[in-house]
């Protein structure tokens, strides 16, 4: 199988909600094997394009492959959906599969049943799921990529998943085509960065880029990525022929970095040791990118355990002029006043953005200030508890006061908290169902090897004294390095990469864990300043990689912040003088 020409395999959907012409466009221009998506949501609007005709006829003339997690917590639905559409359409021989074992909440939310399986937080170990405080209402483990296998090797056209990984899809696809075995650890990881690379669409053509004023005028209608994979899992990225944006040594970099965990990427199918990594630019829109290290994978499959958080509500308002810090204190001092007494259990207050001095409108001299509140219970955050107060103070308010007529932003909704654990993967039912009347069951992996939960961390190799890099000048950091920042449950990630080889070198010292601490500037404060940094060094592609865990108050579920995902960190940083 050594000789086989490489699998192409296609991202259309980075994302619920992600571009509605990336499935059609993708069919008509990639020439690919297999389309693939992370949607997770049966209503995504890109599932709307294969209800085009022409779109589902080129997909069975063109012998396309589609692998998809849009299956959620329903995926039984979708599937039934798939079915019928394809029967509507004139091909009700087409085979389709679901894979099922992802919703584990019955286990979850059975104290008896759950006595006999192993729960540990992700993060965390010393914390316990019943010390949590909430009442976990449902639960998904992210499964592996053999389901998939099973299904396209059993005749599967269409295949439905619920919550796999997000590689999973492109690695099943990748293992299918070239026949690879469950102990073939080089090329599942192979896959696994290819599938890590693609799986978040139009970033690594360009999207979500800081360097984006170097092709800025093509950053419109970006295209979607394509992954080609070798036999030995050695992987080239390009993209549809449709679109813009560019696939480079810079943009496959920085999404390499986004939302790693440190130099081990953890599957429950492989992991795959990323600290020799390399990224080359082939050609034109073509990046090849080599030295990863596969490991057997873990005893454990990661699971999202989600329970009801309470209700949250806030209200915006604007303050522009002079004496801006002045009018922000005293809007501060009234709703604080004001719900002293509140049974919130959060209230956040804050600031954002820095007035333009001699502003030319009244835009350029605005700023915000957020108020935002959380409550276990509605009755604590209804109207008369928060949005009649808030709309109270308008009459003893600062000078020039104005806020947000969207006064539905102050009614109460309910928001989820997460609790991000392991658990074996042994008592994950994975198992595939068919539309032929197959059924299969994936045995969990037959060799495994332990990692800790604790990551490890090292400061740079070798330091020498910064003033060996000669004169300095003050500058922000992002004149001369690029980054990429994410999350991960209520973690940060931050990776930091120079444009030059000779750069890196000066890069790894300054960018120590007490600089990043010092970069982060007054935000470090806003959480426990106490909190664990990891740093690990990617000399292959001159980076430094940071994971700050506890970040983000909670994360996109639950977080008082307007960067919940911390998809801003990274640019925040880079703004930050440096001499």
């Amino acid at each position: 199988m050594l000789d086989r020409p490489p699998i192409r395999i296609g991202n259309v959907s980075g994302a619920t909600g992600d571009h509605p012409h990336a499935m059609s466009r993708m069919v008509r221009s990639g020439n690919v094997h297999v389309i693939t998506g992370d949607w997770l949501s049966e209503m995504n609007i890109a599932w709307n394009a294969i209800t085009k005709q022409e779109c589902l006829d080129d997909i069975m003339q063109r012998d396309i492959r589609v692998v998809t997690n849009a299956g959620a917590l329903n995926t039984d639905a979708l599937y039934d959906k798939v079915r019928a559409l394809c029967e509507k359409r004139g091909y009700a021989d087409c085979v389709v599969a679901k894979v099922l074992g992802d919703d584990v909440s019955d286990v979850i939310m059975d104290r008896e049943r759950r006595r006999d399986v192993q729960i540990t937080h992700l993060d965390h170990p010393e914390e316990s799921l019943e010390s949590w405080g909430f009442t976990p209402c449902c639960a998904t483990a992210y499964i592996g990529c053999w389901g998939i296998v099973q299904a396209l090797r059993s005749g599967a056209r269409i295949v439905i998943c619920g919550r796999c990984t997000d590689a999973s899809p492109v690695m099943g696809a990748a293992a299918w085509y070239h026949g690879w075995r469950e102990d073939q650890y080089e090329e599942l990881a192979g896959s696994l960065l290819a599938a890590h690379l693609i799986e978040c669409g139009p970033y690594v053509v360009g999207a979500n880029f800081s360097g984006l004023k170097d092709f800025l005028p093509e950053l419109l209608d970006i295209a979607f990525p394509i992954a080609e994979i070798d036999p030995r899992g050695q992987c080239t990225i390009g993209r549809t022929a449709e679109g813009g944006g560019r696939v480079m040594k810079k943009t496959v970099t920085a999404q390499l970095l986004y939302e790693l965990q440190g130099h081990l990427y953890l599957n429950p199918d492989v992991v795959a040791d990323l600290s020799g990594v390399h990224v080359e630019q082939e050609s034109e829109n073509r990046v090849s990118v080599s030295g990863v290290r596969g490991l057997p994978p873990p005893p454990t499959a990661k699971v999202m355990i989600a329970a009801k958080g309470g209700f949250q509500a806030e209200a915006t308002f604007y303050i522009n002029g002079l004496d801006v810090y002045e009018k922000a204190a005293m809007m501060k001092n009234q709703p604080a006043h004001m719900f002293k007494d509140s049974n919130f259990s959060r209230l956040s207050i804050e600031l954002y953005g820095t007035p333009a001095e001699n502003p030319t409108s009244q835009q350029a001299g605005t700023v915000s200030l957020r108020v935002f509140a959380q409550a276990r219970r509605k009755e604590d955050i209804d109207a008369p508890k928060f949005k009649v107060p808030i709309y109270a103070l308008r009459m003893q308010s600062y000078p020039g006061y104005h806020m947000n007529l969207d006064f539905r932003t102050m009614v109460p909704k309910p928001f989820m908290e997460m609790f991000p654990a392991l658990m074996p993967v042994s008592a994950v039912e994975h198992r595939v169902e068919m539309s032929n009347g197959a059924s299969h069951r994936i045995e969990p992996p037959t060799k495994i090897a332990k990692y800790p939960i604790v990551r490890p961390s090292t400061e740079t190799h070798g330091p020498v004294d910064m003033l060996t890099f000669g004169p300095t000048e003050w500058a922000p950091l992002g004149s001369v390095v690029h980054a990429r920042s994410g999350d991960k449950g209520d973690n940060s990630n931050v990776g930091f990469f120079v444009r030059n080889d000779d750069e890196y070198a000066w890069l790894r010292n300054l960018l120590t864990v007490s600089k990043l601490k010092h970069l982060f500037g007054d935000d470090w404060f806003k959480g426990d300043p106490e909190r664990r940094v990891e740093r690990v060094e990617f000399p292959g592609i001159n980076a430094v990689h940071f994971r700050v865990l506890d970040n983000l108050n909670g994360g996109v579920a639950s977080s008082d912040r307007i960067d919940g995902l911390g998809k801003g960190i990274g640019e925040y940083l880079r703004s930050r003088l440096k001499g």
